[in-house]
């Protein structure tokens, strides 16, 4: 077998081929461009314009709706009462007390008051006493003066008095036993109370 070699196109040929078919497509370009726009209209425009109510509403006229959530009905919102209407209180005249009411009568031992006794002599020092009455009854012995000039004399009298006291309360008398370191002072203390109970006694008492 021989051996086929291609034939070689000279650069020249290859130019003028090149150009021909550029030439070509070209020429077949410009005549469809001539033929389009002279050779007839295009076959929308024979076409008869459908009415206006058949033709489709472009959708971007009609704005797109939201759809909103049905409104829930407001809870009724409790309204306060009214303030209640002040009333007249009834006025009711005042009832004058009894000129004749009785006057409770103290029929105690001892009018009300308070009585001062004497100044009596303590041997150290005065001793006087007042006797207070309440109700009828002797409620409390005020010492009004004691011996208190040595130091010794308001020791015994800070702890005898109290007792005399307390012992003539009970009493609802002077009577009263004298204590024993402190006999001076008891003897004017009796003294002076008794005459101050003598001075507050009721006249109606035994």
């Amino acid at each position: 077998m021989s051996n086929i070699q291609p034939r070689r196109v000279s650069p020249i040929a290859r130019t003028i081929r090149k150009f021909f078919v550029s030439g070509f497509v070209v020429a077949t370009f410009v005549a469809y461009a001539l033929h389009e726009r002279f050779g007839g209209a295009p076959a929308s425009a024979n076409a008869t314009p459908l009415p206006l109510a058949a033709q489709p509403t472009a959708l971007a006229q009609r704005p797109p709706t939201t759809a909103q959530p049905p409104k829930l009905p407001q809870a009724a919102v409790p309204t306060a009462p009214p303030p209640p209407t002040a009333r007249a209180l009834p006025t009711v005249a005042p009832t004058e007390a009894p000129t004749d009411a009785p006057v409770a009568q103290n029929n105690g031992l001892y009018r009300d008051g308070s009585y001062a006794g004497p100044v009596t002599d303590a041997y150290y020092g005065n001793m006087q006493v007042q006797a207070v009455i309440q109700a009828g009854k002797l409620t409390d012995v005020q010492i009004l003066e004691y011996p208190n000039d040595r130091r010794t004399s308001i020791r015994i009298n800070n702890i005898a008095l109290p007792y005399l006291i307390s012992e003539a309360i009970q009493a609802q008398s002077a009577n009263v036993d004298a204590i024993s370191g402190a006999t001076l002072s008891s003897d004017a203390f009796v003294q002076s109370l008794q005459s101050a109970l003598n001075s507050a006694k009721n006249k109606g008492a035994a």
